[in-house]
């Protein structure tokens, strides 16, 4: 039996079924196997096999194996029945979702634990219903994808500045209509008030349908019930949930988090998806500002309040005016001319607080917690009127509690200057919270395209000494992809200071390689500030349809994107580390050919500066700068090259024009190259 899915919708169609049982399309107009998705099969391939019964050795994968993948899933399985975590780099082609699945599904049903599987995009957590979908026609398997409430939440959802709000006004605002709702009072909301007579239909559409979060909003909305809340009620009961990293890095969410899947009590096993993100994502969500547009949208809230004393001695306005000032000063006696920001002294802003009100440390955290309380004081009077909206007092108040009670080990605290004027910054360099999770969890798989050196990830994310590290090759042929550098040229800033024409010899090679090569072709730079210095060079001298990623401006970066896709002779031109080379997929010849220019050193910052020191201490002299600038600038080169190859026919060809690649050949399987345009022309003509 050739199990299909609608192309349409992606609803599974059952054996003899012509038409689509949702969208009615007739299924003949190219259905397709599930298992495009294991090697993003693209229609010119034969699909691998979906099994009819289930395999022994591996009972909840779906598909004929391929390469390494009974090997995968036995190391993860293997791992997870040991308690121990297993850390996989997998090349392209393994099908990282669907063997991550069933090895721990395997572990997972057997011990009667769930299994959370967290990504960094919604993109990817539809690529997990999908799997989860196969799954099913061989094995029980149930599983749901959850969003945050202001993407599912349908009473408010359009409303003016709804994204705009932090999930704690949403939660006060959500909780307020259920409490209407549940006493049966006005101004309650209709769509939590029909989730009880609904639900246990939406969980058999669920095990049935296996929805993407977007396909079960609109279905739950259909019903006229709250998807957020029928996401929240069947947490408990499905088998997998799919999830965005922020329920697990937040400590809040994550408490609410666990609390629905079940309480304390309920044992998980937790897939961390495209893990070489999370490190990161972690250090955003513990870091913080304090800004003057804060300040002053706190200070014009003082005259609404009614509670003007934080302690004996300090009223909120003065307290406020005086964290103005010292911010101000601070930025004056620190940022030298030429500079953006200044690492501070310790206690430098609590000092000046504590000097001006004439009390000591004991007395500055009350008088922060009664502005907060002031603050949350404002937004119950609101709400009783019916309105919501956070308090700019309580804001700032949280914000500045954390900066005086935050692990100073743990943050770089500075003070900066941007378009905006001068602010606070508090950046996490080690995110203790999210490391204390996972070390706390008996197993877990952290996987992904480009994890290498696994040792960097499990140091940093503080794994168990037990930790199973695994390295898997791409199954596709090795000689479908072609990776060469120069080395006569380099985007090293002291080298361009000194050799004006570097830039332009760069600009040169560009041109000729996209001129010479009739396939689409990505180029990738180094940072945004290089794209806009050669911009004009190289829509002066490439004869073909140019695409621009435009910084900050994701709508029309999409557009070129879009239209790059659909042609076959255009240059598509990207920015490393960005969504493009990171985050899509161009199977087939949406993509063929790469340019990259440049090693993509993340620039020196006073928090990398700092990072780099405390891995120096922590593992050794020289790994500081390995960690914070080598690692990362390899990981972006490789995920560029990355996405040439996305089945096991596509064909491609990336250049590096920077004589520094020389040093990494080994991690980019590149070799060096003279001519690199004939070097292109020979590959593509070979093809």
């Amino acid at each position: 039996m050739n199990n299909r899915f609608c192309t349409r919708c992606g609803t599974l169609a059952l054996p003899n079924q012509d038409r689509c049982g949702k969208c009615r399309k007739p299924l003949d107009e190219g259905s397709e196997s599930s298992q495009h998705s294991l090697m993003g099969f693209s229609g010119k391939q034969a699909p691998p096999k979906v099994l009819t019964t289930e395999n022994k050795d591996a009972p909840y994968m779906p598909y004929l194996p391929r390469a390494c993948q009974m090997e995968i899933i036995s190391d993860i399985r293997g791992a997870l029945d040991q308690g121990r975590h297993i850390v996989l780099e997998s090349g392209t082609g393994t099908g990282k979702t669907i063997v991550s699945l069933a090895g721990s599904l395997e572990h997972a049903k057997r011990t009667g634990k769930k299994v959370i599987y967290l990504t960094r995009t919604i993109s990817q957590s539809d690529q997990v219903m999908k799997e989860l979908r196969a799954i099913s026609l061989i094995k029980d398997v149930s599983g749901i994808a959850i969003t945050g409430r202001n993407k599912s939440c349908p009473l408010f959802r359009g409303s003016e500045e709804f994204d705009s709000l932090p999930p704690s006004v949403l939660s006060m605002m959500c909780e307020d209509r259920k409490q209407k709702s549940s006493r049966g009072q006005a101004g309650g909301c209709r769509f939590f008030d029909k989730v009880r007579v609904e639900i246990d239909g939406i969980e058999g559409h669920c095990r049935n349908n296996f929805p993407r979060s977007e396909e079960l909003d609109r279905y739950c909305e259909g019903l006229g019930v709250c998807p957020y809340e029928a996401k929240k009620a069947l947490m408990k009961s499905m088998d997998v949930v799919v999830a965005p990293y922020v329920h697990i890095l937040s400590e809040d969410i994550r408490s609410n988090f666990i609390v629905n899947l079940g309480g304390e009590d309920v044992g998980i096993v937790t897939i961390v998806d495209e893990a070489h993100n999370i490190v990161d994502a972690a250090r955003d969500q513990e870091s913080f500002s304090i800004t003057l547009k804060m300040i002053d949208s706190a200070l014009e809230e003082c005259s609404a309040v009614r509670q003007k004393d934080l302690s004996e001695n300090i009223d909120i306005e003065s307290f406020i005016k005086h964290l103005k000032s010292t911010i101000r000063q601070l930025a004056v006696a620190n940022i030298s001319f030429g500079k953006t920001e200044s690492r501070l002294p310790k206690d430098a802003v609590e000092a000046s607080l504590m000097s001006r009100f004439g009390i000591g440390r004991g007395d500055l955290k009350p008088a922060i917690d009664r502005m907060i309380a002031v603050g949350e004081g404002r937004m119950d009077a609101v709400a009783e009127r019916g309105e919501y909206g956070v308090s700019e007092i309580y804001a700032l108040g949280v914000v500045l509690r954390s900066w005086i009670t935050g692990d100073s080990d743990s943050y770089v605290r500075s003070i900066k200057t941007g378009q905006d004027g001068e602010y606070l910054s508090a950046s996490c360099i080690d995110p203790s919270d999210i490391v204390e999770f996972m070390r706390s969890l008996s197993g877990a798989v952290h996987m992904s395209g480009t994890l290498q050196p696994l040792e960097q990830y499990y140091k940093i994310m503080g794994l168990p000494k037990n930790t199973l590290a695994r390295t898997y090759p791409s199954p596709f042929p090795k000689e479908n992809k072609l990776v060469v550098y120069v080395d006569d040229v380099t985007t090293k800033f002291d080298e361009m200071a000194r050799d004006p024409s570097m830039a332009t010899r760069i600009e040169k090679k560009i041109a000729k390689l996209c001129n010479a090569v009739n396939k689409n072709t990505l180029v990738f730079f180094p940072s945004y500030r290089v794209m806009k210095n050669m911009r004009p060079f190289l829509e002066r001298d490439i004869d073909k349809r140019l695409y621009w990623e435009e910084s900050g401006q994701q709508k029309a970066t999409m557009r070129a994107l879009d239209a790059f896709r659909t042609g076959r002779d255009g240059v598509f031109f990207s920015v490393m580390g960005g969504s493009v080379a990171e985050g899509m997929d161009f199977p087939g010849d949406e993509l063929c050919f790469a340019i990259i220019v440049g090693i993509p050193f993340p620039p020196p910052t006073l928090e990398s500066k700092a990072m780099s020191e405390m891995f120096d201490a922590r593992y050794g002299p020289g790994l500081g700068w390995k960690y914070t600038n080598e690692v990362p600038a390899m990981r972006k080169m490789r995920q560029a090259v990355g996405r040439l190859i996305r089945t096991d026919t596509d064909r491609g060809m990336a250049v590096i024009l920077d004589s520094r690649a020389a040093k990494y050949q080994r991690q980019l399987d590149a070799v060096l190259s003279q001519d690199p345009v004939a070097d292109a022309l020979k590959f593509f003509e070979s093809g």
